[in-house]
């Protein structure tokens, strides 16, 4: 059965069928890339994510993570989401996989914002932040959000991106704020001349209204100082760039805005925007008088360092999660490689099986050099019938050793049946591969493997690859070992191709 809602997370293959044991079992695998599932109770339980604790912990990770975390392919397929997603789309984690934001957002056009924003990424191959909003698929609400979005690589090599999706609505309502409160206090100043200076440059004298005063707790004593009183309440750090930013107004420009710290009478620091313009000048030029007002901003100043910090820690949070999927990924991979050895070798022996023959063959120059020997194990059935089955493993696990230990290391030796196996003898003439085939059934004569301290016997064909090839002399060969059953067992029959 092909599922097609799905797709594969190590490879993006959609091309998925179930399997079934023949315990009930089922598994999900992937007709691409070979991968496959642990074993569930149904086939609605069944999934190509192993059941790894640290894979759990990971997910654990995400899921609980505030910000929207996801991985998508080029096509802005869904490989995996967290629940913070989840939530915004009205459906699961597990739901949306192998979907898109078109099957849960109704503006079409951020759908295609998404889509063509992460292939561009893609296509640059470097991380960028990008600031994008997402419409509630419940509510209808539009959130605006600061993503994080890496490209990087799946095992296949296909495009894949990471994103990372930071809130802001509120932090953006909040600025919308602060400017809106900007443009009441810009307006209540030219109604009302809120925070207002007036400078006379050539007796360096400044006159303010109370309202400046009321901003830094000042009283009414300082309505008008010394332009060198207004200095040692600028914040140290910042009164050079301030000076030089008025010095800049007074050589040409005839305006200035400055951002900076003040000093106030009870201790605290209050940020203000400060600007002001040149409004009269001598009759050879010389700027006479300056006017200006200043606005507190800090709650403003206040909003961009936590901005800044939350940036900082969405950047350390991407790298770990960067570095943990990175650490996934090489698991995954080195998993998978031993699953495909696994997948070569007999359970029971050890040794090689049907699939690591095809694999050997294919890397195996055969010729009138190479010997076939057919090899089983006589009266098998009647070891299991009367010691047990488990005696009949130890019995075959016996002989498998047996054969390995006494072959050359260039040699093949597999179980290819129950109580059958097959050995490939390269570089050897037909009386050599003979002696050798009558060594092991010494050998396996000579093996005390059942409880009562008797011994098994075994029954040989042996043939030579021709020019007809390796599955004519598997046949042969076959044919020779069956002749040896015939004749009394505990033999070595040899057959010549042709």
């Amino acid at each position: 059965m092909e599922i097609s809602q799905q797709v594969c997370p190590y490879c993006g293959s959609s091309d998925l069928v179930f399997s079934e044991d023949e315990q009930g079992r089922c598994f999900l695998g992937c007709d691409q890339c070979g991968a496959r599932g642990p074993g569930a109770p149904s086939q609605q339980e069944a999934s190509l994510q192993p059941g790894f604790g640290s894979e759990s912990l990971l997910r654990t990770v995400i899921d609980e993570s505030p910000d929207i975390i996801m991985l998508k392919d080029w096509d802005g397929h869904f490989l995996i989401c967290n629940r913070a997603l989840a939530r915004l789309y009205g459906s699961t984690p597990e739901e949306m996989v192998g979907k898109t934001d078109a099957d849960y957002n109704p503006d079409a056009e951020q759908v295609r914002f998404y889509r063509e924003n992460i292939q561009t990424v893609m296509r640059g191959g470097e991380l960028e932040i990008v600031e994008e909003t997402s419409t509630d698929a419940s509510t209808g609400e539009v959130r605006y959000f600061q993503s994080i979005k890496k490209p990087l690589k799946g095992p296949d090599g296909s495009d894949r991106i990471l994103i990372i999706a930071h809130d802001v609505t509120e932090l953006r309502c909040a600025y919308q704020l602060i400017e809106e409160k900007e443009k009441r206090y810009a307006y209540a100043m030219e109604a009302a001349g809120e925070g207002i200076w007036d400078w006379d440059i050539r007796n360096n004298r400044v006159r303010h209204n109370p309202k400046w005063c009321e901003l830094l707790g000042l009283d009414d004593k300082l309505l008008m100082h010394d332009m060198t009183v207004l200095a040692n309440l600028i914040h140290p750090d910042d009164r050079n760039s301030m000076m030089t930013a008025v010095q800049h107004a007074l050589d040409g420009a005839g305006e200035y805005t400055h951002e900076h710290r003040m000093l106030c009478n009870d201790g605290r620091e209050i940020w203000v925007y400060d600007r002001g313009r040149v409004v009269e000048y001598s009759g050879s030029g010389e700027p006479v008088r300056m006017v200006g007002s200043i606005s507190d901003v800090t709650m403003r100043k206040e909003v961009e360092q936590r901005l800044a910090e939350t940036n900082r820690i969405i950047e350390a949070s991407n790298e770990q999660l960067e570095r943990q999927v990175a650490e996934r990924t090489a698991e995954l991979a080195s998993l998978n490689r031993e699953l495909q050895q696994l997948a070569r070798k007999d359970a029971l022996t050890g040794i090689g099986n049907r699939f690591q023959l095809q694999d050997w063959l294919v890397g195996q120059t055969l010729d009138s050099t190479t010997a076939l020997v057919m090899m089983d194990i006589d009266h098998f059935k009647h070891v299991n019938d009367q010691y047990g089955h488990k005696c009949g493993d130890q019995v075959l696990k016996a002989v498998a050793k047996c054969l390995s230990g006494h072959v050359r290391q260039g040699d093949l030796v597999a179980r290819i049946g129950g109580e059958e196996f097959l050995l490939v003898l390269g570089g050897i003439s037909l009386p050599q591969a003979i002696a050798v085939a009558e060594q092991l059934r010494s050998k396996i004569e000579e093996l005390v493997v059942l409880p009562d301290g008797l011994g098994v016997t075994a029954s040989f064909g042996v043939t030579m690859v021709a020019a007809e090839g390796f599955d004519q002399a598997w046949s042969i060969a076959d044919t020779a070992l069956y002749q040896a059953k015939r004749e009394g067992r505990n033999r070595v029959v040899a057959s010549i191709p042709g």
